[in-house]
C-alpha cells in the first residue's frame, strides 16, 4: 500500500534469512502442534486468492501479545505445553481469530531482532500450486502437510526470495468481505520487479492483476480474485530496499495508534503520511516484526 525510503529496508535481509531458519525449525515439529481451525464454526466456503490467515514467527510470543493487545485490543489463547516450542496462541480481534504466534529462538541472533508476520493464501489445490511455483523459479520451504484443525499448508520462497505461505482450510474460509478495524485489511509485496513477480503470482495462486494509476504514489498491480482486489505488488523504491510482504492492520487512527506502538514498546518505521484516501504507517512490534497500519473511511473500506 505504501513505500518509502527509510532505514528498515535495509535490515530486512537479514531479516528474512533468519525467517527462514526459524520457519525449517518449526516445521520440523510442526504436525505434532495444535493448529486451530482458520474459522470456527465451519463455513465450508472457500475464496482462492484470498490472504486468509497471518502467522507470527517471534524469539518472545509474551513480548509480541502484550504490544498487539496494548496496541490494538487483541486477546490471545495459548495451546500446548509448558514448553515454548511446542505451544500455538491464536490471536483475537474483538473475540474473531484472525492469526497466531509460534516461537522459535531463531528470530533473534544476538541484538537482531527478526520476527516476520508469515501471510497464508487461500487456494484449492496445493499439489498444483507447488508445481507451478518450482516451475515459476521459487523454492518449497515446507511441503504440504495436514496441519491438525487448519488443514493443509505450505510454505514457500518466491524467484527473489520472500517467504509466503498457502493454505486450504479444513473448515473454510472466513467471509468474503473487508477487514474491520483492528483486523487484517490489506497486504503489499514489495518487488525488484512488480511484471515478473506478478506473473509468478499469477501461475501459482491464479490472480488476475490490474494496473495501479500510473497519476498516484504507488506504482504497480492489484492482484485480483474472485472480484475482490486481495493486495498489491508495488515497486520497490531502491536496491537497498528488501523485497518482502507487508501486511496492514486497519486502525481507527493512524497517528493514535502510531503514539500507542512508541508507548507499547514498538517503533514506528515510517511516520502517518497521506496517500490517496487513506493514512497509513509503518510500524514494528518489540520482537523485530514490522507491520502496515491503515485509516480509511467507512465508505471507501471495501476489499
Amino acid at each position: 500500500m505504501a513505500h518509502a525510503s527509510l532505514e528498515r529496508p535495509r535490515n530486512l535481509a537479514a531479516w528474512a534469512l533468519v525467517l527462514m531458519a526459524s520457519l525449517l525449525a518449526v516445521s520440523a515439529k510442526a504436525e505434532e502442534r495444535y493448529w486451530p481451525p482458520i474459522v470456527d464454526p465451519p463455513t465450508g466456503q472457500h475464496h482462492p486468492g484470498r490472504f486468509v490467515w497471518v502467522d507470527l514467527v517471534t524469539s518472545d510470543v509474551a513480548a509480541a501479545a502484550g504490544f498487539y493487545g496494548a496496541v490494538f485490543g487483541w486477546t490471545f489463547e495459548t495451546y500446548g505445553g509448558e514448553d515454548d516450542r511446542d505451544t500455538y496462541t491464536l490471536a483475537l480481534a474483538d473475540g474473531l481469530p484472525i492469526g497466531g504466534m509460534v516461537y522459535d529462538q531463531r528470530a533473534k541472533q544476538g541484538k537482531k531482532l527478526s520476527a516476520r508476520w508469515v501471510g497464508l493464501i487461500s487456494v484449492t489445490d496445493l499439489k498444483a500450486a507447488t508445481s507451478a511455483v518450482t516451475q515459476g523459479g521459487g523454492k518449497v520451504v515446507y511441503q504440504p502437510v495436514m496441519l491438525g484443525e487448519r488443514g493443509e499448508t505450505a510454505i514457500y520462497q518466491d524467484p527473489e526470495g520472500v517467504v509466503f505461505g498457502l493454505v486450504n482450510s479444513k473448515s473454510g474460509d472466513p467471509p468474503d468481505f473487508a477487514g474491520d478495524v483492528n483486523e487484517w485489511y490489506w497486504i503489499d509485496l514489495w518487488s525488484a520487479d512488480v511484471e515478473k513477480a506478478a506473473q509468478f503470482y499469477r501461475a501459482v495462486v491464479g490472480y488476475e492483476t490490474v494496473p495501479i494509476a500510473d497519476d498516484g504514489p504507488r506504482s504497480g498491480v492489484r492482484l485480483v480474485s474472485g472480484g475482490f482486489a486481495r493486495g498489491g505488488i508495488m515497486a520497490k523504491d531502491s536496491k537497498e530496499t528488501s523485497a518482502t510482504w507487508l501486511p496492514y492492520i486497519r486502525v481507527a487512527d493512524v497517528k493514535a495508534t502510531a503514539a500507542r506502538t512508541t508507548a507499547a514498546g514498538g517503533k514506528v518505521l515510517l511516520q502517518p503520511m497521506a496517500l490517496n484516501l487513506a493514512t497509513v504507517a509503518i510500524i514494528a512490534d518489540p520482537t523485530g516484526a514490522p507491520v502496515g497500519i491503515v485509516q480509511v473511511p467507512a465508505t471507501e473500506a471495501q476489499p
